[in-house]
Order: C-alpha cells, then sequence, then structure tokens
C-alpha cells in the first residue's frame, strides 16, 4: 500500500506574528519504507513536537526528541522514519530562539536541544496534553498557548535591530547586511556582536544563508532561468560561487535539488 503525507502551514495569531512565520503540521500514514524528511538551511529555527512516530538521524539509531527546538540553521538537515506520523511545528524568525530561552543565539545555533533540558520538567504536562489531545487545532491551540506565555513576558532590547530582519525576511528581498547596519546607528563592532548574539551568526554569515533563500525563491518563482542567470540575478560573484554556497546549504548540487520534485514538506518549512 503506498503511503499518504500531508504538510499545510498556518498563519500565526497577530500577538505572535513578530516572532512566528507560520505554524506547520505534516502527517504521514502507511508508511512501509523509509521515509526521508529534510530541510535546508535557511537561518531560522524551528519548534518541533512529534506527537505521533518517531525520527532517527540516517545512519544512526538515535532517535530525535518529542518536543525540541532546531537552532537557527546554517546546515542541511535529514530525518528518517519508517512509521506513520504526526509533526506540529512552529517555523520561527532567527532571533527568536535566543528570546525564547533568554540566551545568546549562538548557543543554540545547529543545535537541536529538547525543550526539558532548555525549560525544565515543568513541559512535561504540555507535551502529554498535545500528545494525548484530540484534534490539530487543540494541539495547535496549546503550542499558541505557551509561546504567548514565553516571548510576551519582557521588552527586548534589541527590538530595533529585530524589526529590520523581520521586514527584510519577510519582504523576500537580497540580504543587505550594510543597509542594516546603516539604520542601527551604531558602530560596527556593536552592531556585530548584537547580531550575532541576537541570531547566532555574524553578519556576513546570514547575508550568505539569506541569499542561498533568496535563490531558491527566484527559481521557483522562474523556473525557466538558467542556473548562470539564477546565480548573477540573486548576488553570486559567478555560477562556480553559487553551485559551491548550494551544496552546502543544501546537501546537494542545483541541478540534483531542482530536477526531484521532493516529498519532504521540511523544504517548504
Amino acid at each position: 500500500m503506498a503511503h499518504t503525507t500531508s504538510y499545510r502551514q498556518i498563519p500565526p495569531p497577530p500577538h505572535l506574528a513578530e516572532y512566528v512565520r507560520h505554524f506547520w503540521i505534516a502527517e504521514g500514514q502507511d508508511i512501509s519504507a523509509p521515509y526521508h524528511f529534510s530541510s535546508v538551511a535557511n537561518g531560522c529555527a524551528q519548534l518541533t513536537f512529534h506527537y505521533k512516530g518517531s525520527f532517527m538521524a540516517p545512519g544512526t539509531e538515535q532517535t530525535v526528541p518529542e518536543f525540541y527546538l532546531q537552532g537557527p540553521s546554517s546546515k542541511p538537515t535529514k530525518l528518517v522514519t519508517q512509521e506513520s506520523f504526526g509533526i506540529l511545528g512552529a517555523a520561527l524568525y532567527p532571533y527568536t530562539a535566543s528570546l525564547l530561552f533568554k540566551t545568546p543565539g549562538q548557543e543554540v545555533r545547529d543545535q537541536a536541544r529538547p525543550m526539558q533540558e532548555m525549560l525544565g520538567s515543568g513541559l512535561r504536562q504540555l507535551e502529554e496534553q498535545i500528545t494525548t489531545s484530540a484534534s490539530t487545532e487543540e494541539r495547535l491551540d496549546l503550542l499558541v498557548q505557551f509561546l504567548t506565555e514565553q516571548l510576551l513576558q519582557e521588552k527586548n532590547p534589541d527590538a530595533p535591530l529585530q524589526q529590520l530582519i523581520k521586514a527584510e525576511i519577510d519582504a523576500g528581498q537580497q540580504p543587505d547586511v550594510e543597509n542594516l547596519y546603516e539604520q542601527m546607528h551604531t558602530s560596527r563592532r556593536q552592531f556585530e556582536r548584537r547580531f550575532k548574539n541576537l541570531l547566532g551568526f555574524s553578519p556576513r554569515e546570514y547575508a550568505k544563508i539569506q541569499r542561498f533563500r533568496y535563490a531558491l525563491q527566484q527559481y521557483l518563482e522562474a523556473p525557466n532561468q538558467s542556473f548562470t542567470q539564477l546565480a548573477l540575478n540573486s548576488g553570486y560573484y559567478d555560477q562556480a560561487h553559487f553551485n559551491r554556497d548550494f551544496k552546502e546549504l543544501s546537501g546537494v548540487t542545483p541541478r540534483t535539488f531542482f530536477s526531484e520534485d521532493p516529498q519532504d514538506p521540511g523544504l517548504r518549512i
């Protein structure tokens, strides 16, 4: 019997729109052969809850936590399962991870951290409630309530920088770190320190990842363009530069990536 999978995105309520890009739900039934769930580096963070089934890193026996934070990512990730699954996720802006846990961004970058490790055993009740909820709507309401309680407690001293980064991501623009720096009206050293503390990346690293994301979006909007055109239109020096960054951040070459019809919801998160 062939497996069936579904994926959908849900916009956040207005009071969380500053922190959450969208919520998402991925489900799979009748999984018999290994099912790979992949995501490319996108500079953002994910809050993920596996309410049904379990996933492992390919080639290992290590099961990923049931409820965990995937910090702002500069690397592609892949998980695999051989059973029916249900996942509730929150796609977060890159700065949200450091605000959520009140910790420097570089401490959660590229890490999958169990939520109980980050916030303590008090989360056990929330995990049980999400797992036993009768509907997707109930699960989502619980996650929204949790994020509301965690994120709306304190003022953020880096709110101006946060708002500039959010606006750039939402607009789907080419990254312009120099413009962000000029709008902050501070010294370059202080700007770079605040930037890395909030996002976990240096401005240069962030620009590299966002340029890659911009190229992905440009290709999806105009798939008939050549890779050379795509590279130059996306701000790369040449196609070799584009190919090198693309493979580092997606795990495969541009030709391989775009020649396949990805089954993985992670590529759309």
